[in-house]
């Protein structure tokens, strides 16, 4: 009874250990070929080696993102992304010959991943982005800003798309046709990350100053209409920048992982080291219990309900996008069918997770 007992309270515990650390951000240091794992809530270190690249024999570990289960992370040297397991184990690597070339920053845009790339070599295009399926398998390319370094979606028809120089960031639609700037020319210089906050604005790392303009090197916050709501320059050099979910910011660069405070500005030291871009890995979109077997969704492909039924009745039921951020969520149903609203949302392929009290099942969801 006593050993019992132990099993229900050590399951119990070792249970809400691994809900917690569901979510956590990743940052990769590009000397020690090394991704750390930090805390999502507060930056700190859970493992300063939670993957490591020396066996790949990695160049410059640039750009890292999550594509539904795996972690792909750009080489910018050697023209090439490893994929990953969510647990950090290696999966596979996708070759140069896709027509990578000099690339930075990868992100999840249009159900595509869109990777940065600078350069001309291996059937690259220079100043563009080559678009991935998440097999790995290269879908064309767009013609960008010039000296492109990340990419995201922004949730509405277009992506935004960070330069280096002081060309500032592009807007672009899905179908590759330019849509103006969201930030013009000659404000910043240098921009490396660009990373979405809670409160739907963008935080750059910016890499250096800008002379016409004045701004220097830093972290910034701009809305998404392009103007800047905040900036702190106490940091300089920067390559990724991230928030944190109690609303404060990470950032990166040669010397380490800095914390700054968004209420004081005030920058502490997390890990020392040369670092790169952040990401923030979703532990949700891998949880599939096969105990859940019969679960229907229907209309699917749908333009504004479906219906979601079960052997059981349902708990949760949560959608996420393709790149793991969490988007809706329906708790406490308690029955074994329901009728889900959808027509908020843009057309995009979401990740479904229902949670029965059979166990769980993902499924792939499309809003047209």
């Amino acid at each position: 009874m006593k050993t019992n007992l132990l099993f229900l309270i050590l399951a119990f515990f070792f249970g809400n250990v691994i809900l917690k650390s569901q979510q956590s951000i990743l940052v990769m240091n590009s000397t020690a070929k090394t991704v750390a794992q930090l805390n999502a809530a507060d930056g700190s270190v859970i493992n300063s080696e939670f993957i490591n690249l020396t066996s790949l024999s990695a160049g410059t570990i640039k750009g890292i993102v999550q594509v539904q289960d795996k972690i792909w992370i750009s080489d910018q040297t050697n023209n090439r992304i490893y994929t990953f397991a969510l647990d950090g184990t290696y999966v596979s690597t996708i070759p140069s010959t896709v027509g990578l070339s000099n690339i930075r920053g990868l992100n999840v845009v249009n159900n595509e991943v869109w990777v940065t790339n600078a350069g001309s070599t291996n059937g690259a295009i220079a100043n563009s982005v080559r678009r991935l399926d998440f097999a790995g398998n290269s879908l064309g390319a767009y013609n960008t800003i010039a000296d492109p370094f990340d990419a995201i979606d922004n949730g509405a028809g277009k992506a935004y798309i960070t330069s280096f120089g002081s060309s500032g960031i592009q807007m672009m639609n899905y179908d590759g046709t330019v849509a103006g700037n969201l930030v013009d020319a000659g404000i910043l210089s240098g921009i490396e990350q660009i990373n979405k906050t809670s409160a739907g604005n963008y935080v750059l790392a910016v890499f250096s100053s800008n002379a016409t303009s004045g701004n220097t090197s830093g972290l910034y916050v701009i809305s998404p209409t392009g103007n800047i709501l905040n900036k702190w320059n106490n940091v300089t050099g920067l390559r990724g920048a991230i928030q944190t979910s109690n609303g404060n910011y990470l950032c990166s660069n040669s010397n380490g992982v800095q914390k700054v405070d968004a209420a004081t500005g005030a920058s502490t030291q997390i890990i020392a080291g040369n670092y790169q871009y952040f990401t923030l890995i979703n532990g949700n979109l891998a949880v599939d219990n096969i105990a859940a077997k019969y679960v229907s969704v229907f209309p699917n492909p749908t333009t504004d309900y479906i219906n979601v039924e079960t052997e059981s009745k349902i708990n949760t039921v949560q959608l996420f996008s393709a790149s793991g951020q969490l988007v809706k969520q329906f708790k406490n149903i308690n029955e074994s069918k329901t009728k889900l609203n959808l027509e908020d949302l843009p057309v995009n392929v979401y990740i479904l997770k229902v949670a029965t009290q059979q166990g769980v099942k993902t499924l792939k969801v499309i809003k047209k």
